[in-house]
């Protein structure tokens, strides 16, 4: 019926296209050739005429007989002419009576009932319901666990996050970018500061500059993640003395990295200098500067610096490890410890649980529009059904017509023949009468004139099957709109369903709240999925 149709509708309703009534039955199939197909019988009036006075001068013995077996020659073969004109016409009928019959039994579909059209559809419907049912059941249960502990989380810590959300737009993948984009950047500027400090020149600068941009970076994201944010917000006190040591670690550790970077640079300027006046140049390395040496040499002058670049690299260094911290405390995850990590759960959740309901939306739509389309296709060929069977009834009508007009010459000329035979055989005998005697006489069949009786070509079987099929196609179509409609009020229930949370789900995670934290604020899921 379609190129993809839905499987219900196999059996259901007209399933080939309504061709046209084509009725093969022709006239020259059954021996009505040329004049004999428009009911001439191809006898001369004339020639009918000096038959009957040959007749009529035998002296035929004189019959009181009236049936057509005493007929002459020549009306027997009048009447068989006229005869096998009216067997061809009613055999041309019945075969275009039998093809319409044929026809209309091909256009007529088997009854289209509302209520179980609507059953074909819900079954193959859960049919595709059925194959993400699993995959919908885990990302439900667990969306629900995700939600419930995000309630949990929220009713726990309700007094120091107030009604504070996540920022669902940070990301790690954002933050690690930027973190690996300023110790490139940081490292670029420090292998330019150190690249005439030793033999490998830019090369060598940058490995080493890379190597304490990346350990003044990492410290500074341990102090912002750990540090700052359980120090400052953190509910255990535990923890938050923790996060305190690990702050002041960190900051001490940072503020001496980059100190200490600043000092040995100082130094590798004033080893350059001194190596330049003792003309050592070719022998100086930086790595000739011992540890040792650097850290006497920033007691007790600790931000004591004689050189510019120096100088600058303290600055530059300071300056990654401040952006290292800030985004290490805000930009990893929440300020909050542990909110940002429930939030994103349940977040990740509710999307796969969204990719899982659009998945089954996808299937459900192309499933709706294969119906529609069944729908649509079915109304027309309904419709055509209908339109050709009335045409087909008409064809028949038509060809009655046609037929019950050759019939109709074919008789009067029948008639008009065996006429003027009988009147040219009397005007024979009355003439021959003092001949012929006593069997002058006319014969007594020639007394009336049998009248040829026309085909009765009654359709009457083909209008009741017709107009049975047509009253089937109104109930069907009546029957198909009904289910349309219901169909669009189910598609739309359907949407419905799949493209907003069951509000069943609430009340479930309500209870099991109740049951987990018993006397703590609820936090509705609307509120705890607003963001």
């Amino acid at each position: 019926m379609l190129k993809k149709t839905v499987r219900w509708g196999a059996d259901v309703g007209c399933q080939s296209k309504i061709k046209p009534l084509d009725p093969k039955a022709e006239l020259t199939d059954f021996g009505l050739k040329g004049k004999l197909a428009e009911g001439e019988l191809g006898f001369s009036r004339m020639l009918t005429k000096r038959d009957a006075k040959k007749d009529a001068a035998d002296g035929l013995p004189v019959s009181e007989a009236i049936t057509p077996d005493q007929w002459s020659e020549r009306e027997q073969q009048i009447a068989e002419r006229a005869e096998a004109v009216r067997r061809g016409l009613n055999t041309w009928m019945s075969t275009t009576a039998a093809n319409v019959r044929n026809f209309i039994h091909d256009c007529t579909p088997i009854d289209i009932y509302p209520d179980q059209l609507r059953e074909a559809i819900k079954s193959e419907e859960n049919e595709y319901r059925h194959y993400e049912q699993d995959d919908r059941s885990d990302a439900k249960h667990s969306h629900d666990e995700a939600i419930i502990e995000l309630q949990t989380f929220r009713a726990r810590h309700g007094d120091r996050i107030g009604d504070r959300t996540p920022d669902i737009k940070k990301n790690v993948e954002q933050t690690v970018a930027i973190l690996v984009f300023i110790m490139l950047l940081e490292g670029g500027f420090n292998a330019l500061l150190f690249k005439d400090a030793q033999a490998s020149g830019l090369l060598g600068g940058l490995m080493i500059a890379f190597a304490v941009s990346a350990v003044n970076v990492c410290i500074g994201v341990i102090t912002g993640f750990f540090g700052l944010r359980y120090a400052f917000n953190h509910p255990n006190i535990a923890l938050k003395v923790l996060g305190g040591t690990v702050m002041a670690v960190g900051l001490v550790s940072g503020l001496f990295l980059n100190l200490f970077v600043a000092h040995f640079r100082d130094a590798v300027e004033t080893g350059l200098i001194a190596a330049t006046a003792a003309g050592t140049m070719a022998e100086f390395s930086m790595f000739d500067i011992s540890p040792a040496t650097v850290m006497s040499s920033m007691f007790p002058n600790i931000i004591g610096l004689e050189s510019f670049i120096a100088m600058g690299l303290l600055f530059m260094g300071l300056t990654v490890f401040g952006l290292a911290v800030y985004e290490g405390y805000d930009r990893i995850s929440d300020r909050y410890p542990g909110y940002g990590r429930v939030w994103r759960k349940e977040r990740k959740a509710y999307e796969r649980r969204q990719a899982v309901r659009n998945g089954v939306r996808d299937d459900l739509s192309e499933y709706f529009t294969q119906c529609r389309l069944w729908f649509e296709t079915q109304l027309s060929r309904h419709a055509a059904a209908k339109r050709e069977i009335e045409k087909a009834m008409n064809v028949l009508d038509s060809r009655r017509d046609v037929a019950a007009s050759i019939a109709a010459n074919a008789a009067d000329q029948e008639r008009s023949l065996k006429v003027a035979y009988r009147q040219a055989h009397r005007r024979q005998r009355n003439q021959l009468r003092d001949k012929l005697g006593e069997q002058a006489a006319c014969p007594a069949y020639f007394d009336e004139i049998v009248t040829p009786q026309l085909p009765p070509f009654d359709f009457k079987k083909e209008r009741d099957q017709a107009n049975a099929a047509i009253k089937t196609i109104d109930q069907n179509l009546t029957a198909l709109n009904l289910t349309r409609e219901w169909l669009e009020t189910h598609i739309q229930q359907v949407q419905k369903g799949l493209s907003s949370i069951e509000k069943k789900v609430g009340e479930e995670i309500e209870k099991v709240r109740e049951g987990k934290s018993a006397g703590k604020a609820f936090v509705s899921v609307d509120e705890a999925r607003r963001a």
